[in-house]
């Protein structure tokens, strides 16, 4: 019978607990800590912004580009390619 009730409720069961919560312990009463023995805080000098002089370099990027001979280029690339379809073959197999 428990099991044609359950079965004929559209939602789950309602389960409900009781958690008991403790009230939060009073922390003893202690002397106030006076602090006569401190040194006073160490206020920081104003800083002032200092300005230099830049001085940007150009570098002709296109001269070291052309400087790399294009088979080395290609062989590199065709190196590469080969790792790739290699690794891509050890994941698959």
């Amino acid at each position: 019978m428990a099991s044609s009730s359950a079965a004929s409720s559209p939602g789950p069961k309602k389960e409900t607990a009781r958690i008991v919560v403790l009230p939060d312990p009073r922390p003893n009463a202690s002397p106030a800590v006076q602090m006569k023995k401190t040194q006073p805080l160490i206020t920081m000098p104003e800083s002032t912004p200092q300005s230099a002089p830049l001085t940007v370099a150009t570098k002709d990027t296109s001269a070291m580009v052309d400087a790399i001979p294009m088979p080395l280029c290609w062989t590199l690339l065709g190196v590469s390619t080969v790792i790739l379809i290699i690794q891509i073959w050890n994941y698959f197999s």
